[in-house]
């Protein structure tokens, strides 16, 4: 009998050398919580600090400002309400 798990399957398993039977928090891929016309920021600092708008969802990134751009859902974040009065990524202060 062949019998098959019904927890889901991490999403890092067979895509990371990092992962064994728990999250690696190495290169966790996440489902995406952003949805077409959502603003969003790059979390990174060392990016580009101006908003964008989500265009459509692919995977594990997103296509972004009317398809011209395309990051992985992971190095964005929803931009605070602060940013989207400022036009642009504000300190690290505003949303954690």
């Amino acid at each position: 009998m062949n019998m098959k798990s019904n927890l889901p399957q991490h999403p890092c398993t067979n895509k990371c050398t990092n992962f064994k039977d728990e999250q690696c928090g190495h290169c966790l891929i996440s489902e995406s919580d952003f949805m077409a016309g959502d603003t969003v920021v790059f979390i990174d600092a060392f990016k580009p600090d101006h908003l964008m708008t989500v265009h459509k969802v692919q995977g594990n990134g997103v296509l972004l400002d009317g398809n011209r751009n395309f990051a992985l859902s992971h190095l964005i974040r929803s931009a605070s309400v602060q940013e989207l009065s400022a036009g642009k990524r504000l300190g690290d202060q505003v949303w954690n």
